[in-house]
């Protein structure tokens, strides 16, 4: 399969991975919104108590480092969500709302920076968290499960949601989406009245 890897070669596996996407559980998570691997190791994390993307926001590894910030574009006729290259001005790619249509079901489409046409597409139910990444029109890249169940929900008891990820995919790529799925969740919720904060339990699942 001949994906691009748009973030870097490092944050690919040669094995299908399962990540844990975790908001707020526990301090030693070191972050508001935590990725993690099967083992629990934090791979990806951001340091926000909401995650709304309205101002740049840094994604971080699990040192700390910058691996891609995340902006809303504030004048757009489509809800449009611009990623770039650590914290530089580099843009990789853009994640843009394709239908204007209601949050709970819909498609958005993603166009890397050097591409003329959006190369991947993201379908599904982004309020149960049920939803997959689609390259090329057919292939998945990343399918997003609501049921998924983690050593961090064990010990919290909380229900968190997993990401199943194709070998040779990019996972920062993948973790930048997910981000900016969470992130219009949110400002659903913010609209809608019923946003309290992300560390709470869904309550709409």
């Amino acid at each position: 399969m001949d994906n691009p890897i748009i973030v870097g070669a490092q944050f690919c596996s040669p094995l299908q991975v399962q990540l844990t996407v975790a908001k707020h559980i526990m301090d030693f998570n070191h972050g508001q919104l935590v990725i993690s691997d099967s083992c629990g190791n934090a791979l990806f994390k951001l340091y926000q108590t909401k995650v709304l993307l309205r101002e740049l926001t840094v994604v971080q590894d699990g040192d700390d480092c910058p691996v891609v910030s995340i902006q809303k574009k504030s004048i757009s006729f489509h809800d449009t969500y611009q990623v770039y290259n650590k914290d530089t001005s580099e843009r990789l790619f853009s994640v843009k709302d394709k239908h204007m249509r209601d949050k709970a079901s819909e498609t958005f489409e993603i166009e890397l920076e050097d591409d003329l046409q959006p190369t991947f597409e993201v379908k599904g139910d982004f309020v149960r968290r049920n939803y997959k990444i689609i390259y090329r029109g057919s292939v998945v890249v990343a399918e997003v499960q609501q049921g998924h169940m983690s050593l961090y929900s064990e010990v919290t008891g909380k229900r968190k949601y997993g990401v199943v990820i194709p070998p040779k995919i990019d996972q920062a790529f993948v973790a930048a989406v997910v981000i900016i799925m969470e992130a219009i969740h949110n400002e659903g919720k913010e609209r809608s009245g019923n946003y309290r904060d992300s560390s709470d339990s869904d309550s709409d699942h």
